[in-house]
């Protein structure tokens, strides 16, 4: 059966009306075997069944089931097709139908947590925590990404519910948002162990001399672009350690903590990150505050989540847990301060080429 192409999209795609019902009807015929028990099955009669199975065929332009004198179906390739496709969406929406049940009968709810890799740990377990207390939570789901601008797209597209991230990424957005501060992450220089104050004091020298830094400091790891602080980064090398190139790339802080452990180069780690690392790694690190090169860390979410009685109180408990345990957790945290400050440069600016 040749295709009527009057009825194809302008973009490609058949407008027909398939509605889920007929899919429904020609799955339960397939599985039942014939129209006869199909109809005592869904409770419709073999006219309605046979009017429907005509007119899907006739909307997708191809026969999809072939009857013996007996009234046995088998499917031709094109029903085959859409036999599969039928019980893979009948699945789905039986899920789905769970799923919605768990989450919104009765008041229950999920909740759905973004971060990056960065807080882990014992943040996690106290936001879980915090989501315990509520009644009728059904699921706690935490839902990493790599850097707080895809975390910010995805709440944007309503795949969360909160969403902790870099507040600069959020831009003249904000405003559509509930947002609690949280705390603020200091950027840090990591350094090797292998390297020492001494070595490190001379590499800034306006006098030192490239052959005798050390070979970690000419090194470093850049942060992916769409980081916030990746520009702040890049300038902060240019001026203060001009014969440092940025010899690896990684997509996250914990990772460039990594290369950092190994003895391979430096990198510019929040403070956040910095206390998450498993012992093994941060024990091969030296940390030095970057005075004046700082993120405000901030918990984001729908404003009309608000009225949801549990997700208002979760809210105000994870902003209450970060403004006090978390950002002592952060103060306690073993950081030198002899790093020069960081120097906010344009890139324009003649001094930033």
């Amino acid at each position: 059966m040749s295709v009527d192409t009057s009825k194809i999209h302008k973009l490609g795609i058949l407008e027909t009306d398939v509605k889920f019902r007929q899919l429904e009807i020609l799955h339960s015929v397939v599985i039942a075997g014939t129209i006869t028990r199909a109809s005592q099955r869904i409770d419709l009669s073999q006219p309605s069944i046979s009017q429907q199975l005509a007119k899907l065929e006739e909307q997708l332009g191809a026969k999809l089931i072939e009857r013996n004198r007996t009234g046995a179906v088998t499917l031709t390739p094109a029903g085959e097709y859409w036999f599969k496709r039928a019980e893979s969406m009948i699945s789905q929406m039986r899920d789905a139908l769970r799923e919605h049940d768990q989450r919104f009968r009765d008041g229950s709810f999920v909740l759905r947590l973004g971060i990056t890799p960065a807080l882990r740990g014992s943040f996690v377990l106290a936001a879980a925590k915090i989501a315990l207390r509520q009644e009728n939570l059904v699921k706690f789901e935490i839902v990493y990404d790599l850097n707080s601008l895809a975390l910010f797209e995805q709440i944007r597209m309503h795949k969360l519910n909160f969403a902790i991230l870099a507040s600069e990424v959020m831009g003249s957005e904000a405003d559509n948002f509930a947002v609690g501060e949280l705390f603020t992450d200091d950027i840090t220089l990591a350094v090797p162990m292998s390297v020492s104050e001494d070595e490190l004091k001379y590499a800034f020298s306006p006098m030192a001399d490239p052959a005798r830094i050390r070979p970690e400091l000419l090194h470093y790891v850049e942060i992916d672009s769409s980081v916030p602080t990746r520009k702040p980064s890049d300038n902060w090398y240019r001026t203060y350690l001009p014969m440092a190139t940025p010899t690896f790339g990684a997509p996250s802080f914990n990772l460039a903590a990594y290369f950092v452990s190994e003895g391979m180069a430096t990198a510019h780690l929040p403070v956040s990150t910095a206390s998450t690392l498993p012992n093994s790694i941060r024990n091969q690190l030296r940390l030095y505050k970057i005075n004046g090169m700082s993120r405000r860390i901030v918990l984001v979410m729908r404003k009309h989540l608000l009225t949801h009685g549990p997700y208002s109180k979760i809210f105000r408990g994870i902003v209450e847990f970060c403004q006090t345990e978390f950002t002592q957790h952060l103060i306690n945290l073993e950081v030198s301060s002899i790093v020069p400050p960081l120097k906010l440069i344009d890139v324009d600016h003649p001094a930033a080429k």
